[in-house]
């Protein structure tokens, strides 16, 4: 193992340990970020010195800063809302993915993941669908995303975690080359600096990672992933009374719904709320998560989207009462695709559909690959099956394709995530967990939802406890596979 040695020490060397990218990193003593230096570190307040700090209040991030403190460690967590749960509650995304083998018959992902579902579903706001139904893989447990605000509050209260709400991270402060000192924030109460010895970075986006110096990447704007903004409904069993026939995939023929350039909706009942749908069918293309101006623009279009789904819905299955209304609309966009950071290993799509085993392993899962891409959405699942739906822009007709990306034969029980995926190249003290993890754009349509997230955020709390206590740098603190079923 390559271990940390006290920096006030004489003969102290070059950190051997730092792994290529270190010459790309920013200069000593800098902060980095949007604001000039001097204003961004400087004016800056100390709000506090801790063990392990957390940026992104998402369930990777939630579960990263527990993990971490239940290692014994002093966190902070910073999140711009008001709550947590990222995508799920921000997002209003109801639904985990299976944390089961790919034939459902054995249990291959534990952890906080199994216990908040264990929770909810105590509760009835969530429901489960059978590990060896065939659909599970994508789609195994549906959830009341209020609720389960309430319960990553309690884990992070139980836990003895520092939160900052309604903090905005702005900067990074760098000491050396590949370690951050501060990170700095914005809140109600001004500009301020929480100092800790270990970062983890679950913006969704890379902010810290990128703002620290570190090497990032992303695809072009044209070909990143799409983005949905989901919403809640309701009206939907009044519509199927008078109109057996109704569907929302009717709605989304451009020759007699709501005439949108993309074919792909989904739904789902809300756990607790019987009279609520679920709805994704929105589409916003070429949008740059990193960009505030295509956010808000995003923001804009979907929400048209949305507004002409329901006037179709209600023009073309028209009721005596109500028809279908919006009852809620997320606050943010579910994001897919935004910053990767480059990390010590790039994961590749045959890695994910090969099965590939690491000795590294954090995480472990078997959604399939889901990549939308251009006005369609193309599907591959690890037992070889293929799936994609088009929409012909010339006609409006859209067309769906089955098939066959490999021929039938053995089917791996999962794929993996390796650690070394979420290491930033030159990293000291940072680890980035979640959707920013480096993978490849076949390998990315897999491992970006939320079920592998949860795991790299577990992961990379372990990691940094286990990198304080033993004077660790970052690529040495592997934790184990800290999600295993118990």
């Amino acid at each position: 193992m390559r271990q940390l040695r006290d920096p006030l020490s004489p003969g102290l060397g070059r950190r051997a340990f730092l792994v290529s990218g270190a010459a790309a990193l920013a200069a000593a003593s800098t902060a980095h970020g949007g604001d000039d230096p001097a204003r961004t570190a400087g004016a800056a307040k100390a709000a506090g010195e801790f063990d392990v700090c957390v940026v992104g209040g998402s369930c990777t991030g939630v579960f990263a800063a527990v993990r971490a403190a239940a290692a014994g460690m002093r966190v902070a967590l910073v999140e711009r809302n008001y709550f947590f749960g990222g995508t799920a509650t921000a997002g209003f995304v109801p639904v985990w993915h299976s944390l089961f083998s790919l034939d459902g018959s054995r249990r291959i992902v534990g952890g906080y993941t199994q216990k908040v579902i264990e929770r909810l579903a105590a509760r009835g706001l969530a429901t489960l669908h059978d590990a060896k139904d065939g659909r599970s893989e994508s789609a195994y447990c549906f959830f009341n995303t209020a609720a389960l605000q309430g319960e990553l509050d309690r884990m992070v209260k139980e836990g003895g975690v520092r939160t900052f709400f309604g903090a905005s991270f702005v900067a990074a402060e760098v000491d050396r080359p590949g370690h951050v000192a501060r990170a700095v924030i914005e809140d109600k109460s001004g500009r301020r600096a929480i100092a800790a010895k270990f970062f983890i970075d679950c913006s969704g986006d890379g902010d810290l990672v990128a703002r620290a110096g570190f090497e990032t990447w992303m695809p072009p704007r044209e070909r990143l992933q799409a983005h949905t903004l989901c919403a809640l409904v309701t009206g939907v069993d009044r519509l199927r009374k008078k109109h057996p026939k109704f569907s929302f995939d009717e709605l989304m023929k451009p020759s007699s719904g709501a005439r949108l350039n993309h074919v792909f909706q989904w739904w789902a009942p809300v756990p607790g709320c019987p009279e609520t749908t679920f709805l994704a069918a929105t589409r916003v293309a070429a949008c740059d998560p990193t960009n505030a101006d295509d956010l808000t623009h995003g923001m804009f279009e979907a929400r048209e989207q949305l507004g002409r789904i329901v006037a179709a819905a209600n023009r073309v299955f028209p009721t005596d009462g109500p028809g279908l209304q919006v009852a809620a609309v997320a606050p943010e966009l579910g994001l897919r695709e935004s910053r990767h950071l480059c990390g010590l290993y790039r994961v590749t799509g045959e890695d994910v559909l090969s099965g590939r085993e690491y000795p590294d392993v954090i995480a472990k899962g078997t959604y399939r690959v889901d990549i939308h891409e251009g006005k369609g959405i193309k599907f591959r699942y690890l037992d070889g099956r293929e799936w994609e739906m088009l929409q012909d822009l010339s006609t409006g007709e859209i067309k769906v394709r089955r098939g066959r990306w490999r021929p039938e034969g053995p089917n791996p029980e999962c794929y993996q995530v390796p650690y070394r995926a979420i290491v930033p190249k030159g990293s000291e003290n940072v680890l980035a967990a979640g959707r920013m993890l480096d993978a490849d754009r076949e390998a990315y349509g897999a491992l970006r939802v939320m079920v592998n997230c949860n795991q790299m955020g577990e992961a990379a709390g372990a990691a940094a406890a286990k990198a304080v206590k033993e004077r660790l740098a970052a690529p040495d603190a592997y934790p184990g596979f800290v999600s295993a079923p118990a």
